[in-house]
């Protein structure tokens, strides 16, 4: 498995960038702002196919707008019944490095430590491909930021496309991310730490934007991560009703 890994680095893994703080616009969330994620009850509708399929599909759901260098990325989160849900909509990758292009999203649903351990899940989907992949923590190999590659929840969605005609911000075609998380993997949490990065083939943005850049690095440690929270409280809340 660890080897597996290594050959894995530069590709799934190591995906991130040096520390190169970006160009923020006034409505940019700072480092330290938290990413609010909604309650919806209009994702049974979603079309998972990597692109924003009719104007209203992601509607009922957060809006965090960034800035990176110039580059323009929409982050769209919601949660409903058992999954979250995250539309990463990269207005500013116009073109398509096939195959290069990719996003992962990070969630730590427990005590933040300094290393990654088995309540830290990473999910990655890459541009013009259905194939996810999954990252847990709790490796003891620090080359790989102590994550390892786990075997996909069959709930699982993490896909890569192209949005354009319908997109509600951009009609010329760039990459968009979806993903579809089962949060019994990540934990019924009011809070937690959060970590987004997307690889255009060439720079890396990230939230929390210290870690954006253009040069590969290791997933950062869950204590540098960002925030995600549930602010009217809902994500536990649900799951309690439900049982």
């Amino acid at each position: 498995m660890y080897k597996i890994i290594g050959l894995l680095g530069l590709g799934v893994i190591l995906l991130l960038s040096n520390p190169v703080f970006s160009e923020g616009l006034d409505y940019s969330p700072t480092i330290y702002d938290p990413i609010k994620v909604t309650i919806s009850n209009t994702f049974d509708d979603v079309i998972f196919d990597g692109e924003w399929s009719f104007k209203q599909e992601w509607k009922a759901s957060s809006l965090d707008s960034f800035r990176f260098n110039g580059n323009d990325l929409i982050l769209r989160t919601a949660h409903q019944d058992d999954y979250m849900y995250v539309l990463i909509d990269v207005l500013g990758d116009i073109t398509n490095d096939h195959m290069a292009d990719r996003a992962i999203v990070c969630f730590d649903g427990k005590d933040t430590s300094k290393m990654a351990d088995d309540s830290d899940w990473c999910y990655v989907a890459t541009r013009g491909s259905k194939n996810a992949h999954t990252l847990n923590g709790g490796s003891p190999v620090h080359r790989t930021s102590h994550f390892h590659i786990e075997k996909n929840h069959p709930d699982l969605i993490a896909i890569g496309g192209t949005s354009g005609e319908n997109d509600r911000y951009l009609r010329t075609p760039h990459a968009a991310y979806e993903f579809r998380i089962p949060i019994e993997q990540i934990g019924f949490e009011n809070e937690y730490g959060f970590f987004m990065q997307v690889f255009d083939g060439k720079t890396v943005m990230a939230y929390p934007n210290e870690h954006s850049g253009k040069y590969p690095q290791k997933i950062p440690s869950p204590e540098r991560w960002g925030m995600m929270i549930s602010p009217d409280r809902s994500i536990s809340s649900e799951h309690f009703n439900q049982n």
